[in-house]
């Protein structure tokens, strides 16, 4: 899962890039990029490093990246995590183009063969599946014009051969800027406009929030299997090329996606409102009694205080959030990830002494940050525990670009709620049922792979990336 944003129309391209980074930082915190075009002479820059996106950019920066156009990206790995070489936005100088993906294509070692098979003078630099669908572009474009009909069939070309997920927005060096979303929607991408001393810019982003942030308004998603282009004439086309389904990933609303954003037309906030007021109701069912609802933060904060209206008990916030320590479910291994949830949390002890309590999580992937909760929790001498995940039970592997790894690291794998909760260290665990997640999300069709094995699209070959994401994994450890 990472961070996209597209600008066109200002000289100050490059600097909203980095504004709109700044605000989808939570997508991604490896690595961060920021490619531009200076239209007039077709020339590219491209500035990228590991770390925050406070920490890759410097004023000095924005007077190398210069020109009207800019995309950037803020890197969530899943192979590959600490070689500068995946960074992205890729560039193809030579062809003219560049792009920045979120996603992830579980053919992807397949399109490789495929296209050294078909011209076996071409390289890679990097094994990122974005660079496939670089190189892919690239191929369909050739050396002809590049008017909206060259653009969106090379784009139509590249759907009609990638498998999986994908968001992607791209430059072109006369200072166009596209983008595209897969055939089923599975990855989001908005756009919006505004007017600047009488002239429009536009802008593409991941989230709302990026656009919201810098000014933009009328701010629309892209559709499934749509592309979208910007020539540097400010000329705006739409089209629908390749759709299949509408299967926006759930995990977007639970967990990924900033508070402030929308997807679908449905504010995150209020998702995540009703998937807590769904709880409740399943929590009155089973007569659970409790005598306060904490939050584990920051994502399960709206959804406990739904819970804590609904069932009319008290809503405090005991578990105290350290500001520096960042998201540790994108952490690099387990150890790491453990040690970054024992500095990032602090128990309120004298509130959690004798408390029956609630602890409401928005999801719960391989157990290591309720475990430690729970143990910090239990010595401050809480009475009893209940868990409450806002996520049904995640069974299965993610192949779409979240790293959920292979079945067996997940808690929830062959378990009962029971044995679940005994390696929780809880005394019961609530989980909001797929129908439960469905309702709150006001969604019929929505991508649950994870949830009940049911994908969007083939992922057979999807077993070829997790073998080599652990092997990559492994490799890191080593």
């Amino acid at each position: 899962m990472c961070g996209l944003i597209g600008i066109v129309g200002t000289p100050d391209s490059a600097y909203e890039s980095f504004l709109g980074l700044m605000n989808l930082q939570h997508r991604g915190q490896d690595g961060a990029g920021i490619l531009t075009v200076d239209p007039y002479c077709g020339q590219f820059s491209l500035q990228k490093g590991s770390g925050l996106v406070e920490n890759v950019f410097s004023e000095r920066s924005f007077r190398n990246l210069r020109g009207l156009c800019a995309i950037g990206h803020t890197r969530y790995a899943t192979i590959g995590r600490r070689d500068p070489n995946m960074l992205q936005p890729f560039l193809e100088a030579e062809a003219g183009i560049g792009i920045a993906h979120n996603g992830n294509i579980v053919n992807c070692y397949q399109l490789r063969e495929d296209l050294i098979d078909r011209t076996p003078a071409i390289r890679f630099s990097t094994e990122s599946d974005s660079e496939i669908i670089l190189k892919i572009l690239a191929e369909a474009l050739g050396d002809g014009p590049r008017d909206v009909s060259t653009v969106f069939l090379a784009i139509t070309r590249a759907m009609e051969v990638l498998v999986g997920s994908y968001s992607v927005v791209g430059a072109l060096k006369d200072g166009s800027v596209f983008g595209f979303r897969d055939p089923d929607g599975i990855r989001p991408l908005v756009f919006g406009r505004k007017s600047m001393n009488g002239k429009a810019a536009y802008a593409l982003a991941s989230e709302s929030v990026a656009l919201d942030y810098l000014g933009y308004a009328g701010i629309d998603e892209i559709q499934p299997g749509e592309a979208i282009l910007i020539d540097s004439n400010g000329q705006v086309t739409r089209k629908v090329l390749h759709q299949k389904t509408h299967s926006s990933c759930m995990f977007e609303w639970v967990y990924f996606a900033r508070v402030e954003s929308e997807f679908e037309r449905e504010p995150v906030y209020r998702a995540r409102f009703r998937l807590g007021t769904v709880l409740a109701d399943s929590i009155k069912q089973r007569k659970i009694e409790a005598d306060v609802v904490l939050p584990v933060p920051e994502t399960s904060r709206i959804a406990a205080i739904a819970i804590a209206e609904s069932l009319d008990l008290p809503f405090r916030e005991l578990l105290i959030k350290n500001r520096y320590v960042n998201r540790t479910f994108i952490l690099d291994g387990q150890e790491s990830r453990q040690e970054a949830i024992r500095r990032k949390l602090f128990p309120i002890a004298a509130e959690i002494e004798g408390k029956r309590c609630l602890v409401v999580d928005d999801s719960i992937v391989r157990g290591n940050t309720a475990i430690q909760i729970l143990k910090l929790i239990k010595q401050c001498g809480a009475r009893e525990v209940t868990v409450v995940s806002t996520c049904p039970p995640i069974c299965h592997p993610c192949y779409y670009g979240i790293d959920f790894p292979s079945p067996k690291e997940l808690v929830a794998y062959n378990r009962t709620e029971d044995e679940i909760a005994r390696v929780l260290g809880a005394d019961r665990i609530v989980y909001q049922t797929v129908e439960g997640l469905k309702k709150a999300l006001e969604q019929d069709s929505i991508c649950a792979g994870c949830l009940t094995g049911q994908y969007p699209t083939d992922v057979s070959s999807g077993a070829d990336f997790e073998l080599k994401r652990l092997a990559d994994r492994q490799k890191q450890l080593s």
